[in-house]
């Protein structure tokens, strides 16, 4: 089953696009949905089992308002 998500703010350097402050997913080279966290008092983004992490700073200085779609792939038994 796909499922097709709408992106409203794009940052093109960093390859991440944003619904929201809490929905936030990197939609290249593959699509991975970042979860929101706390570090030092500050908002960041960091996908499961990775170190890696993108400060909302570091996302939000160049974000640019464009309507932009991304599509998952779920099986089918995840839904039952």
């Amino acid at each position: 089953m796909v499922q097709t998500i709408k992106l409203n703010l794009i940052n093109q350097k960093l390859h991440i696009g944003m619904v929201n402050w809490r929905e936030v997913y990197i939609y290249y080279p593959e699509v991975i949905q970042l979860t929101p966290e706390v570090d030092r008092g500050r908002l960041v983004y960091r996908h499961k089992g990775s170190n890696k992490r993108f400060s909302y700073l570091q996302v939000k200085k160049d974000l640019i308002k464009k309507n932009f779609s991304i599509e998952i792939d779920f099986p089918e038994w995840y839904f039952k």
